[in-house]
């Protein structure tokens, strides 16, 4: 994890919900969840019971960012998982390059998910919002009198 001294800012990422899942299951829907990594942080949403393909979790994951550019601090690595009764299952995994969404503060697309292979496994919807570290501008006093700023000529 990073050093929080060399912490830039918060990246907020909201997991909103997959379309298109492959789901194993013939008799019942699968027991869909979504897992966030960036910078060996890894964070998981709760599990949306029944999610089947098109699972629903509109939750919100934070990520501190790092000063050092490097392939592991820009990259978020994103994945859908299975709940299974004894190991849970990688129906699909993807990337996204946070460059950026570090200098316009915003990114709201969807991901596509694959397997090793590249076998298409549906996509993910992220929203992701950059908050920056850097403390807040100071506004400038003000060149009028407080009594003359809102007069009328």
């Amino acid at each position: 994890m990073s050093d929080p001294g060399e912490e830039i800012g918060t990246l907020v990422v909201v997991v909103l919900k997959a379309r298109n899942l492959r789901d194993r299951h013939t008799f019942y829907k699968q027991d869909a969840y979504a897992q966030a990594t960036l910078n060996k942080v890894t964070k998981k949403t709760q599990v949306d019971v029944k999610g089947g393909q098109h699972p629903v979790w509109d939750e919100e994951l934070r990520f501190p960012v790092s000063k050092r550019v490097s392939d592991e601090t820009r990259k978020l690595e994103v994945s859908c998982w299975s709940k299974e009764p004894r190991t849970d299952e990688c129906v699909g995994k993807g990337s996204v390059d946070i460059s950026n969404t570090l200098k316009t503060g915003e990114f709201d697309d969807w991901v596509p998910l694959q397997m090793e292979d590249g076998t298409y496994r549906g996509e993910i919807f992220l929203e992701m919002t950059y908050y920056a570290k850097t403390p807040p501008l100071q506004r400038r006093a003000s060149k009028w009198k407080p009594t003359e700023r809102l007069a009328r000529p």
